[in-house]
């Protein structure tokens, strides 16, 4: 047995006989989540100002983190993902948590802005992309088959938990005590927890354990390795297989929206005549409805036809662009926001069903980080033309119309899938 089994099993061994040991790994990938979100991307927009004034440089040099560590996820998540299918998923969320938390232990002590990006390109970021959305959707999908859906709503439920709670407290900290205390003392709680949490219950696969995936009941001692399961395919092989990249494709471009509306929203709320506080109250409408949308189309993912539910919160996303084209009131933006976070909140556990359905459980997280390089090529761009339409137009709405094109150019692409059902999945 490999030495990833190994941390898992005093903890099941105590459990009762009743509880799957994944519900233990659905806990861990929520407070992965949460741990993610709350002292990652989420508190940049909390840095800003401070950090720009501190060190006098422009705010978009602090603006750009963002776009910078997502670039940094693209090109490591096939290195992550092949890491992952390789039953390391224990280590690298290790080495992700403690290298994100001691890169913001870096930056609260930098006395130039070149060390702020530096601890931030070398340490955060490389980071952010081993313990983060990647590597917690591939852990759920080793464990979870019938229930994947729901237990990725679950999952990256904690980053929607954390998208309110983070930079509030961030902020608290900062106000009280400075951005560097509040990045420091972020810093080491997300190492202080990542290195125990991670370290000590991670469990790369069930069948370390002797379970199956579910707690389906587990292999007799005779079957052979042949009736076990496929064998890996190399990343060569999933490269020439179309369905890896019409899928990356399509939900690459429906998930430009939050890229997108994140940078377009409050200075579109600004421009129909209302105050930043009240534009950002679209996000207060969003987030409850994003966990609905996360928990009830995860769980709908598991016992309905896939293809419908994504064609249903693709048309959703498309509507919300639409509706913002038309340059709304304040009430009729906080009702966007609602159908916004049901939305793009549906979309997650979804893509990671469809990766499951069309990949397997074995070839998760490869498939996923060779996907994620276009997916984050597209998140990109679509972030630098948006702004660089809104520059040369100043038309919000046209961006609006653009961005809805883009969501229905995506749902066209994913409508030609062939989804196999869950029995036919490997």
């Amino acid at each position: 047995m490999s030495s990833e089994a190994q941390p898992g099993r005093g903890l099941a061994a105590i459990l009762p006989s009743k509880l799957f040991y994944g519900w233990v790994i659905a806990a861990i990938a929520f407070a992965a989540q949460f741990v993610f979100t709350a002292s990652g991307l989420s508190i940049i927009g909390n840095l800003v100002t401070p950090v720009s004034k501190e060190f006098d440089v422009a705010p978009t040099l602090v603006g750009i983190a963002p776009g910078l560590a997502i670039l940094v996820m693209g090109i490591l998540g096939p290195f992550i993902g092949r890491a992952i299918d390789a039953g390391h998923v224990r280590r690298v969320m290790v080495v992700g948590g403690v290298l994100s938390g001691l890169g913001l232990m870096a930056i609260s002590q930098a006395s130039t802005f070149w060390q702020v990006g530096l601890a931030f390109l070398l340490l955060c970021a490389p980071g952010f992309a081993l313990f983060g959305t990647l590597p917690v959707m591939a852990l759920v999908a080793n464990w979870f088959v019938r229930r994947r859906g729901l237990v990725l709503g679950v999952a990256v439920a904690g980053a929607t938990f954390a998208s309110g709670v983070g930079p509030n407290l961030f902020e608290e900290i900062v106000a009280d005590h400075g951005w560097r205390t509040a990045l420091l003392s972020f810093g080491a709680f997300t190492a202080a927890v990542s290195l125990p949490l991670f370290g000590g219950f991670i469990v790369s696969r069930p069948e370390e354990l002797g379970l199956r995936p579910d707690g389906a009941a587990a292999p007799v001692a005779s079957e052979s390795p042949e009736e076990a399961g496929p064998r890996a395919r190399t990343a060569a092989e999933l490269a020439k297989m179309p369905a890896l990249w019409i899928q990356a494709i399509g939900f690459g471009l429906v998930l430009t929206s939050p890229v997108v509306i994140i940078a377009l929203l409050v200075p579109f709320g600004e421009a129909l005549g209302l105050s930043r506080d009240e534009a950002s109250d679209f996000f207060l409408w969003m987030i409850p409805f994003s966990l609905a949308g996360k928990l009830v189309i995860g769980g709908l993912a598991d016992v309905t036809p896939l293809k419908p539910g994504i064609a249903l919160m693709v048309v959703v996303n498309a509507i919300v662009w639409w509706m913002l084209q038309q340059e709304p009131d304040y009430d009729r933006l906080m009702v966007i926001g609602a159908i916004y976070g049901l939305g793009i909140g549906g979309m997650a556990p979804l893509h990671g069903v469809l990766i499951g359905r069309l990949f397997g459980r074995i070839d998760f997280g490869t498939a996923s980080g060779l996907g994620g390089i276009v997916g984050v090529g597209l998140i990109v761009l679509a972030s630098f033309g948006s702004q660089g339409l809104l520059a040369a137009t100043g038309s919000y709405p046209l961006v609006c119309t653009v961005q809805m094109v883009l969501v229905l150019l995506g749902g066209a692409l994913l409508a030609f899938l062939r989804i196999p059902s869950a029995d036919q999945a490997r």
